[in-house]
């Protein structure tokens, strides 16, 4: 009976130790995958919010707020504006209809083109994400 429990637990522990390999590896190929913010490629992206969301993202370590943009051609890009918590802290709000202006740097990201913003500016307020070297302020 304790040689089973003994070969149970050994074969748990394996199992654990395997799965926290995988993690770990998951977290280190996500993070060497995320693109440097280029200020020299920065761009203004003009366009009208679609969707909010807030999801996991690697760029801002955990939940990230995230806006989708549909631009003046019709096409729509992902723009990733900074850590969750930081956006809540100001109590900053975007909807569905805004029409922003976007300074920022569009980058292959997730397989997928996307924005990493600066600034987004609504109407007469301007909000900030990095400094003028592209980091992030959060």
């Amino acid at each position: 009976m304790k040689s089973r429990f003994a070969v149970l637990l050994v074969v748990v522990t394996i199992a654990l130790i395997g799965m926290t390999s995988a993690f770990a590896g998951q977290k280190a190929d996500s993070a060497a995958t995320i693109p440097k913010y280029d200020p020299a490629a920065e761009k203004t992206f003009t366009g009208t919010v679609v969707d909010v969301v807030d999801r996991v993202c690697p760029m801002s370590r955990g939940m990230g707020s995230h806006l989708t943009l549909k631009l003046a051609d019709g096409g729509t890009i992902e723009v990733h504006l900074a850590a969750s918590k930081f956006v809540k802290s100001f109590d900053l709000v975007f909807n569905k209809g805004d029409n922003v202006e976007v300074v920022g740097v569009k980058v292959q990201f997730e397989g997928k083109e996307t924005i990493f913003a600066r600034e987004v500016t609504r109407g007469s307020d301007t909000f900030t994400f990095r400094d003028k070297e592209g980091v992030p302020v959060w």
